[in-house]
């Protein structure tokens, strides 16, 4: 503690004492961004960087509040929440995306810290500010190319069933003209039948049924649902909706598909768009491993394991050995031959499902596959 008795040592420890703030306000401008407010968050300073980042005066700065330079970025409910943390005495913590005067946007990695009158109440902050313009805009350009990626492997899926899709719509397309036919046959001859009516009616009631069910699997799995909300579904109807628009495929290459547990209503949250592209990629992988087998069998299976529903996709393929199985998950490995596949579509499906929070395991051996998918079960019936 100083001495107060000696004036030239008081003077000295204050002066060291001015340095030190002087040259710790020098580090910290050459470093950060830095404003301070006054307690209604009124500009009061702002150093250099500040008027650089920002393309404003000094001038043009004092005496107005941040909505200068409000991007429109975030919402209301973001500066409420700002506000009512620094104004009961509390350090902020956050990432903004502010407005620069040509218009242009920027982030800045942003602290504030309130300064305490002696009744603890604030009566000016300071905002400390670090610029992560480049950071952001790389984190933009990996989701961009994220979001390609999985437009890719969706498009190889849809490429893959497509054939089989044509022809799923086909068939009941043509039994529904044949039977419409014959209605129009029986009225221009005079020989209605309305029992013969009837059933023809029926059927043709059954052929719609068929058609939009394939219709709305395809329609869920091709559109981008990487920004939907998370809402609740039936797995199980979902489940059954892209094994409709992958039967085709399935009977075209001579595989015998086995249901277990569909008939359980398994509500789940999820984005259906993505569930709905994890579960055929699944599909799609079983049929390419048993294609060349001797036995061609898929089983899919649904059943309550804990808290969480399981899909259980096995095939009867050549399996997949020990020395690579832990790579599978990895973006771009892939056991097929070059050309046949994107090497992203187990990768992807690990990521939807743990967004979801949910995961995706695989057991294998000579002979069987299986990838497990597990999600969170909010509610369980039977139909």
């Amino acid at each position: 503690m100083p001495n107060l008795k000696n004036p030239e040592l008081m003077r000295s420890e204050l002066l060291k004492s001015q340095k030190e703030l002087a040259d710790q306000k020098y580090a910290l401008d050459q470093s950060a961004i830095v404003a301070v407010t006054d307690s209604r968050g009124m500009i009061t300073s702002v150093n250099e960087k500040f008027c650089d980042i920002s393309q404003y005066r000094r001038e043009d700065l004092i005496c107005r509040d941040h909505r200068i330079l409000n991007s429109g970025y975030h919402g209301k409910d973001f500066f409420v929440s700002l506000w009512k943390t620094i104004s009961g005495g509390q350090v902020w913590r956050g990432e903004i995306r502010n407005r620069a005067k040509d218009g242009s946007f920027y982030w800045v990695d942003t602290t504030i810290v309130p300064f305490l009158d002696e009744n603890k109440k604030p009566y000016q902050y300071v905002a400390i500010r670090y610029d992560i313009s480049d950071r952001k805009a790389t984190e933009e350009r990996l989701e961009e190319d994220h979001a390609r990626a999985m437009h890719a492997e969706k498009m190889a899926s849809l490429g893959i069933l497509s054939s089989g899709i044509a022809h799923e719509l086909g068939n009941p397309l043509a039994a529904l003209q044949g039977r419409l036919e014959m209605l129009f046959q029986q009225l221009d001859s005079n020989k209605f039948d309305p029992e013969s009516a009837k059933s023809s009616i029926e059927k043709c009631q059954q052929l719609i049924l068929r058609m939009s069910k394939i219709i709305r699997g395809l329609r869920s799995y091709s559109r981008d649902g990487s920004n939907d909300p998370f809402s609740k579904i039936s797995f199980s109807d979902l489940v059954a909706d892209v094994l409709e628009f992958s039967r085709e495929r399935m009977r075209k290459l001579g595989i015998e598909v086995t249901e277990v547990g569909l008939e359980n209503d398994y509500l789940v949250m999820c984005r259906e768009t993505e569930i709905g592209q994890v579960i055929v990629n699944l599909l799609n992988n079983a049929a390419d491993a048993v294609r060349d087998s001797e036995i061609k069998k898929i089983q899919v299976e649904i059943k309550k394991s804990d808290e969480s529903v399981q899909l259980r996709v096995s095939d009867s393929g050549p399996g997949i050995p020990k020395e690579i199985i832990d790579k599978i998950f990895l973006p771009f490995f892939t056991t097929k031959p070059v050309g046949s596949g994107t090497g992203l579509g187990l990768s992807i499906s690990s990521g939807i499902l743990s967004s979801h929070g949910g995961r995706l395991d695989v057991e294998s051996q000579p002979g069987n596959t299986v990838f497990s998918v597990r999600m969170p079960l909010i509610q369980v019936g039977s139909r």
